[in-house]
Parts: structure tokens; sequence; C-alpha cells
């Protein structure tokens, strides 16, 4: 059972005070408070180990806990410091992961240590101390920095609307910022201006140039009410407590400041016993929540070895051999690292970074090195900065589509805040962390942590990581501003990575030696091999791949999706050493887009061109009547270089499975948008097939969808999307007045929709031009080559091999994608290198392979569906 006493800490510019809380009669006056002076512009080591004295001056009383007051901006979830700007106080803390350094310095040991605002802290203290009553109260402390808490009905509270960081301290004022005017280098730099006279401090201000100094203190007075009042108003503010040492020469402006705030109905209150009350506020404030939980999703993570599945089903985690070692585990990779003296370690969206350092901090603690981390996310721009950079991109009011952010990751930084990263010149391993680390320009070893996609999104679902910059998440952001920018800089840092890290896993990671990877994209350039694929539910979604597809989660309410092979999102498994490590599919582009995609390479550059995808409707329901943009309407409003041409491969169907295709002939626009308009409005169901003509599916047919095309599958198909790359582009008409898995309506798309359907796609001109008709090419004893034409639009075609025992397939210098579509395993060799594949699994040829054998065993005749990009589109 806890003692119910905590260490508290009060930091402020020029001191550090501590004594011991009792926070079960947190209005008892503390106990012995000590003091120590604090050079606030003096080195890390320096000011930890001061603050470090503070907490071993009680190690022989019995604690639960360390509360630490600190001023801001500040990171108290983490323990950061994020102070630019205050007189060059804690200058030398930027980034530094302070509170792993009072541990280490202090040697806590188990025992919590938590941040918090000192003005937070302030507001809690006097409200038992001061015995606050107001229903809402606003509580300053004026010092070195500008401290604000706002207070309701006695418990902490956000405060007016409008500010950006939930306190005064930035808010604009005058020529510049409120922190600017409200804090004790105003009042002595005013002071030197207007007398000449250099004072050392407020308290000397106020009490040896009194007389001198009364104009200073009644302008800063006058601001100070000036500044306030509409904050005041406008939170229906009762009570005004003013704290902090400025506070003690609140005789010499409280006149002015309450000349201002004459007719509000506000209770002023100036406190003269300010430390206590921090101190107090410290011991009391509650720990800052953890993530509930890290991951939302049922679906197994990739395991950290191999598994011995056997080889003749398909498998949900498929892997590449390589030769070179993986690794596995924290300390393995502390072992590696443990002489270096200077590391960066840069990474994607969706690192848990501060379980990743905790982890790895204890690992190298073994031996023996002190660490100082220091994290790149201090230096990111403002949350508000970085929603008006995106304004026109993923911050428009569309709740699914924006426009391809065509800046940097380094556009989300302030380039003087990364200046400010500056490890000093002592002992031990100085680490730079975090998602842009590498922008710090420091030179050091470089470490990359990379997260598959999937795994992103379970994350960013459950809340645990966000988008870049911001204390939320939307996919949105994702798809059209953070992934694209973390992409090129992943792609800058792709040649020069010491170590690349696995960081999916929660509890470890796998990682391999830089060298070692690009030399396994080298061989990987040469062979076949298969993308890691995912799966998702939706409304729509059925239960073929339950059945046919093992490892899935039985429990999952059904699969609407497969990510067989959807590049910007799928990963690519190495597996060395029996330990398997995952990469995004990208990096192999980013390595050597020409070896991945031959005559391709240069219209499509590292964006691989064509998707394989699996849509399960057996036993659930039918897709939204649909269609995709128009190349120009693609680049013009998503920034997007290409767009979302589509066909439909029928792997499998029940007896009575249809696809939705084309317009009726007598489709009267108008009509049909008056259709729509009173299903969304009026709840009227859609009568489709008076408008949309509606098709038999049978196995291995394949539908034509190009742009601009109205469409949908129906219910009982097992449907192969073979697509061009993008996949997000979908405009919904009519969905069946249905509401998604979290009954939400899902968004209907007419307008966009409208823009871009072709109407003359209609009537005999549907089956004649969008149904693939098959045309025999090749001919011989133990097999036939099939093409099955794409529409003029598609800017890639798709042939069918049907065979038995080995057959021979030139690349022509052309990536192929595949899938055995009938049969059950095929051996595939390219280069030196043979893999297995079974039935229903995707699976690539890069360009570089140059050809490729196929040898089937089984009964009967396989049938391999192979795409690639048209010459003319190359």
């Amino acid at each position: 059972m806890g003692t119910g006493k905590k260490i508290a800490i009060d930091i402020g510019g020029s001191h550090v005070s501590a004594c011991i809380v009792d926070t079960t009669r947190p209005g008892a006056a503390p106990g012995t408070i000590i003091t120590r002076s604090l050079q606030a512009g003096g080195s890390a080591a320096d000011i930890i180990s001061t603050i470090a004295g503070c907490i071993t001056a009680f190690k022989d009383t019995a604690t639960d806990g360390i509360g630490i007051a600190m001023p801001g901006p500040f990171d108290y979830q983490q323990g950061i410091s994020a102070i630019t700007k205050v007189g060059g106080k804690f200058g030398r803390l930027f980034g530094l992961h302070a509170r792993q350094a009072l541990q280490d310095a202090a040697g806590t040991g188990d025992q919590p240590v938590h941040f918090n605002n000192d003005a937070h802290c302030f507001a809690i203290g006097a409200r038992h101390i001061l015995g606050l009553s107001g229903e809402k109260a606003i509580l300053l402390t004026l010092g070195t920095g500008f401290g604000s808490a706002f207070l309701e009905n006695g418990e902490l509270a956000q405060g007016p609307a409008g500010l950006a960081s939930a306190a005064f301290y930035d808010c604009p004022f005058q020529d510049g910022l409120a922190d600017d005017y409200f804090s004790t280098r105003w009042l002595l730099n005013t002071f030197q201006q207007q007398t000449g006279v250099m004072a050392p401090s407020v308290k000397a201000m106020a009490e040896q140039y009194e007389t001198i100094a009364r104009p200073v203190f009644h302008a800063f007075g006058g601001n100070l009410g000036a500044f306030l009042r509409p904050w005041l108003s406008q939170y229906g503010c009762t009570e005004l407590v003013i704290g902090g040492n400025i506070a003690r020469a609140y005789t010499l402006f409280s006149g002015p400041l309450e000349e201002q705030l004459s007719d509000l109905p506000v209770k002023i209150t100036y406190c003269q016993d300010t430390e206590r009350c921090i101190l107090a506020g410290a011991a009391m404030a509650p720990a800052l929540p953890e993530p509930a939980e890290l991951r939302r999703t049922s679906q197994p993570l990739l395991p950290v070895s191999i598994t011995n599945n056997s080889e003749d089903t398909y498998t949900v985690f498929p892997s590449f051999h390589t030769d070179h070692p993986v690794q596995a585990g924290y300390a393995s990779l502390a072992a590696a690292i443990k002489e270096d003296n200077l590391l960066i370690i840069d990474g994607y969206e969706g690192v848990l970074w501060e379980q990743f350092r905790t982890e790895l901090h204890q690992a190298l603690l073994t031996h023996n090195r002190t660490v100082y981390w220091y994290h790149a996310g201090a230096c990111l721009q403002t949350p508000a900065a970085i929603h008006s950079m995106l304004e026109g991109y993923s911050g428009t009011p569309d709740p699914v589509f924006g426009k391809r952010f065509d800046g940097s990751l380094a556009d989300f930084f302030d380039a003087e805040k990364l200046s400010l990263i500056q490890p000093e010149n002592t002992a031990g391993l100085h680490i730079i962390y975090g998602t842009g680390a590498a922008l710090t320009g420091i030179k050091g070893k470089l470490l990359y942590v990379d997260v598959p996609k999937n795994e992103v999104q379970y994350r960013l679902r459950a809340g645990s990581v966000t988008n870049i910059g911001t204390p939320t998440y939307t996919y949105k952001r994702c798809y059209f501003a953070d992934w694209p920018v973390l992409n090129k800089h992943k792609q800058s840092l792709l040649p020069h990575i010491d170590m690349i890290i696995d960081g999916q896993r929660p509890d470890t990671i796998t990682w391999m030696e830089g060298d070692q990877l690009r030399a396994s994209l080298d061989v990987m350039l040469t062979q076949p091999f298969r993308a890691r694929p995912w799966f998702e539910a939706g409304v729509w979604g059925g239960d073929w791949m339950k059945k046919h597809l093992p490892g899935l989660n039985p429990d999952e309410v059904n699969y609407a999706w497969s990510f067989e092979l959807i590049t910007p999102e799928n990963g690519l498994v190495l597996e060395g050493s029996g330990n398997l490590l995952e990469i995004t599919f990208d990096m192999l582009a980013f390595h050597d887009n020409h070896r991945l995609l031959g005559k391709a390479a240069p219209r499509f550059g590292t964006a691989f061109p064509i998707r394989f995808d699996f849509l399960d409707t057996f036993n659930g329901g039918n897709l939204s009547i649909q269609c995709h943009p128009r190349p120009e309407y693609t680049l013009q409003h998503f920034g997007e270089d290409f767009t979302q041409d589509e066909t439909y491969y029928i792997l499998d169907c029940g007896p009575d499975a249809e696809v939705y295709l084309g317009f009726q002939e007598d489709i009267q626009p108008a009509a049909f948008r008056g259709a729509l308009e009173a299903a969304i409005n009026e709840g009227t169901p859609l009568p489709v097939e008076k408008y949309v003509q509606q098709f038999t599916a049978n196995k291995h047919d394949l539908f034509l969808i190009p742009n601009g095309t109205v469409h949908a599958s129906g219910k009982n198909n097992l449907v192969l999307e073979i697509s061009s790359t993008p996949y997000i582009f979908t405009f919904k008409m009519y969905d069946w007045l249905r509401t998604d898995l979290n009954g939400r309506p899902r968004p209907i798309h007419l307008d966009r929709a409208f823009d871009n359907l072709y109407f003359d796609r209609k009537g005999a001109t549907v089956p004649d031009t969008l149904i693939s008709k098959p045309q025999l090419q090749e001919e011989w004893p133990s097999g036939k080559k099939w093409q099955l034409p794409t529409h003029p639009e598609h800017f890639y075609t798709v042939d069918r091999y049907e065979f038995s025992g080995e057959m021979h397939i030139p690349t022509n210098r052309q990536c192929h994608i595949c899938m055995l579509v009938e049969g059950h395993q095929l051996d595939v060799t390219a280069g030196d290198g043979t893999q297995r594949f079974q039935y229903a699994e995707t699976f690539v040829i890069p360009a570089g392979a140059d050809s490729y054998t196929c040898r089937y065993e089984g009964e009967g005749k396989a049938m391999l569906v192979v795409a690639y990009v048209k010459d003319n589109y190359c």
C-alpha cells in the first residue's frame, strides 16, 4: 500500500524547489522545502544534475513517485522539452528526453516520474490551498514565461475557444506574442530601455528602483488587462488568480490591470505563495493517460520467426529467403550499437516511439552506457501551421478525397528548431530519434524503423499514434499528405541506412544491416516473390476467404477485401536465419525501379502500376453502384498521375452471381440523378436494374471497367480485381441504403460521379466492349496462351495460360503480376530462385528476371493469369 507521499519539484528559471507532499492532506503545509540555484542557460548535463540532486535529497523518505512542475512548451506525456524562446533558458534541453535523463541521473528505480505544466500545477494546488470557489477560474503564473490554466468547477479545463496551445503564451499581442510581453524579460528589457538601468531581477526593480520602475509596471498592468479582457469575457471568468514571482510586485501594476477589467464580474486574487501551490499541484496532478490499446484489429501480428506452415496451402505470411541474417530482439540491436557515440534513428509514421525508446534504452543500460535521447518531434511545426499548410490538400471539406501534397517531410518541421537539437560533447551515447530525425543534419550511424501500412492503420484506429504533428488522425491525411512525404523521405534515406528495423511488434523488433538489406533487394529483383497480403472487413463482405484462406481470424465479422498486391499498402517479408523482417514494397522501386518495372519504369517512376486484390461478396452483399474518375479529373483534383481503371476477373462465384456494368440503352441521366437523390434524401430504394445492366458472372470471365463506367459486383462473387494501382477513388452513387459496420452513413459522391460518367457506355455497346473476348495466341501440346483483351483506356493487358507440365514465359523487360486461378500449386523459377505458389496467391516476376519457368504437376490443367503494362503505354 502506498504512503500517499510524493516528491514534488518546481523547476523555475533561476532555481529548483522540492519537498515532500502528503497527497492525502493537500491543504496541509508541505514538508521542508529545499532550494537549489539553477543555471537555466547552462548545459543539459548541469540542469539535469541540479534537478536530480533535489530528488536524491529525499532518497531516505518512502515515497510513491515524483511529480515535476515544468514550464512549457513541453511534451508532458513523454517528458521531452520543447522550450526554445525563453530568453535562452533551458535551451540546451531542447528535444531532450528529460524524464529518462533524470531517471538515470537520480537513480529513481521503479518510481514513476510525471511532468505537468507549472501553471496547471499552480491551478491544482491553488484550488486546495486558496479554496477557490468560482465556477470558472483563470490562473496565471507571471515569471520567466507567461503561464495560464483554467478551472471549471474545480477541474482543469480547456479554456476559451481559439487558443492554439490551450494556453495564452503564444497568443498574438501587439507586435509579438503574449509571452513576449507578460514575462520577466519584458519588464527587465523595457526598464533598461526607458531608464538605462540594468536591474538584476524584477524584485530589484520593485524594491531598489521602485520610483523609476513605476511607469514600466504601470504599462505592464495596462497591457495585461487589455490582453485578458476579451478572453475573460469570452470564457465567462468569475475568478482570476495571479501568481508567479511578478505577482509579488502586484501593488505596482494592479491599478491599471483592474481598471481595464473594472466592468467585468471577476474576483481578482494575487497569490503570494505560488511556490507552495505549485509544489502541492505537482504532487497531486494525475499522470497523463496512456492509450487504452495499441492496435485495433482482429488480425494477427507477423510472427518473429518463420513457422512450420505446410507449403501446400495459401499463406497469409509469405516470406522471401535471404542468405543474410535477420536479428531479433532489442538486446541484439543494443549489442550492435553499444560502442557508438552518436546515432540517428528515423522512421515511418506509426512507430510507437516511446515504447521503442524505452525498450532499447533498457537494453543499452546492460552495457553500462549513459544514453541521452533527443526527440525530433520537438521540432515539428505547430498543429495550426501544419493544418494551414495542408488546407488545399488533405484539409479540404470533402471527408474522403483530397489532393496529393507535393511538398516534403521537411515542410512539416521548423528549420530553426531542427538546428536547436545539439547533443553535447559529453561522454555517453547520444541518440536523435523520431520520424524526421535525419532532417537535423547531424551525422551519425543511421537506423530506420519501418512499420507496415496495415499496422499503421490499426494503431491509428486505436489512437496510439496520430498524423504527423497533430493530436488526431484521418486516413485522408495519411493518403494525401503524410505517406507521400514519408515515402520521399524513406527513398532519400534508403542508400544510407546502416540498419533497418521492423517496428510492427509492440514488444520486440527484428532488424538487419543496411548493406545486407540492399543486397537482398538486389536478389529479389531477379526472382519471383509474393507481397504480404492483408485483409479488411466491409459492409458487403463475404465468407469465401474465411473458408478458403487458412490463417485468417474466423471470428472476424466478414472479409470484404484482400490487399493481395496494392503496393502502396503492402509489405515484403524477408526471412533470414529463421527470423522475419517486413519492409514496404516500395523499397524495391526506390532501390532500382528499372529492374523492377523494366520498360514501364520511365512512365511510372517508383509508382508500381498494377494491383491485384480480392472483393469477396460470397453470402455478403452487393458493392455500391459506383464509378472511377477520368484521368484528367484525377490529375486536376487529386494530383494522381494515373487513374483507377479496373477489371473484374471472376475467380469464383455462386450460381446466382451477377455483375452490374454499363447503362441500359434508354438511360436518361437526369432521371437517373433524380432517382439517386431520392434514395439519398428520402430513403427511396433505387430500382438499379432500370438504369444499370446486369450480367451473369461465370468463373474466369473478365469484365472491363475503364474510368467513368458505372459498375458494381453483385453478391456471391469472389472477384480478383486487376486494376491500375490508385485504389481509393471510388465515387459511390447508391449504396443500397446501408450504413457501415459502425452504423454510420457511407459517403455518397453524386457530383463527382456525374462529372465523370460516360453515359454512352450503354445498351449493346456494353457486352461488345466491356466484357473481354479471349483470343487464342499460342498453342502447344500441353497448353494454350489466351489474351484477355482489355479496353483501350486500360494501360495494362491480361494473359491466361492453361497448361500442364512445364512452361517458359519471357518477361520482355516487363514486370509480370501473376495468380494461379485454377490448380493446386505451381513451382516458379526465375534467376537463381524457385518459389512455390498456391491457388489464389498473387506473385510478382520483376522485369530483372528476363524470363521464368512454371511447373505444374497437379491434376488436370493449371490456369495462370498474368497482367503487365502494354508496350504502347511504356
